[in-house]
């Protein structure tokens, strides 16, 4: 029987699998695998609060944001990757409560007391089957696992906010945050 058959296919199955080698539990080709650099991926899921001044509202205009947060949860960890963390970030862009692109450069403190400064740029995205999310890609400036890549993902309300209607926007916005790095070991 093929074991990596288990794991399934499709998405799930290869993000198990991409964890699971990087965890060094699974090896598609035994130990001559290791003869060259494993990608290894590491996502980390927490919850993060934004500032935007001036508000977002929906006409197009320059805002600069800040963010604090916590990773609650890295998988995997242990070895030499950290289990959690929190993180801050500064961010500007034009902006609408509908979108708009932006960098933004955010620090992580790691819970063993290492540090990654990551640079990134996005915006909202609407994904396949609805809901909404602002979607950073980037990489990891300076720190632990500096020049690895970055893609940080902040889940949003579907639902428009009163505020967005107003001339004063939308000033603070939550919520669940997942933070992937995928780095060679």
């Amino acid at each position: 029987m093929n074991p990596t058959r288990l794991l399934g296919t499709g998405p799930a199955g290869l993000a198990a699998g991409l964890v699971l080698v990087a965890a060094g539990t699974a090896s598609s080709t035994g130990p001559a695998a290791h003869a060259l650099p494993v990608p290894v991926v590491q996502v980390c899921t927490g919850f993060q609060s934004e500032t935007f001044t001036p508000g977002l509202n929906a006409t197009p205009r320059q805002v600069a944001g800040a963010g604090t947060g916590e990773l609650t949860s890295c998988l995997p960890f242990g070895d030499s990757l950290p289990a959690s963390g929190r993180l801050t970030s500064t961010m500007s862009g034009v902006m609408t409560c509908d979108g708009g692109t932006r960098t933004r450069e955010t620090t992580i403190t790691w819970d063993d007391g290492g540090s990654s400064t990551l640079e990134e740029s996005g915006g909202v995205e609407s994904p396949v089957g609805g809901g909404r999310a602002a979607v950073f890609k980037g990489r990891i400036l300076s720190g632990r696992f500096a020049g690895a890549t970055t893609v940080t993902t902040r889940t949003l309300s579907p639902l428009p906010k009163p505020q967005c209607a107003t001339e004063a926007g939308l000033t603070e916005a939550a919520g669940p945050l997942t933070v992937e790095i995928a780095h060679l070991s």
